[in-house]
């Protein structure tokens, strides 16, 4: 897989939509006191598309970012 396949725009209004649509989800399962087994689904649910969210957004922040470059290390070295 490439690193070019999304680009860092598309991830980033990815992670925007999916945390309004997560908090609002979570908020309204909250404020029309949704119980039991519907309330707790929707909980969960807005609570995961939030975590979706930041996922996309550091992946967006790690396509942005410098490509890495090789580094030398100390346990990398075959004289120790």
């Amino acid at each position: 897989m490439n690193r070019k396949t999304i680009s860092p725009s598309a991830a980033l209004i990815a992670a925007v939509v999916l945390g309004i649509a997560g908090i609002a989800v979570f908020l309204l399962a909250i404020g029309f006191e949704w119980g039991g087994f519907g309330g707790g689904m929707a909980m969960g649910a807005g609570i995961g598309l939030a975590l979706a969210a930041t996922f996309f957004w550091g992946y967006a922040t790690g396509l942005r970012a410098p490509g890495i470059r090789a580094q030398w290390r100390p346990s990398d070295d075959p004289t120790a």
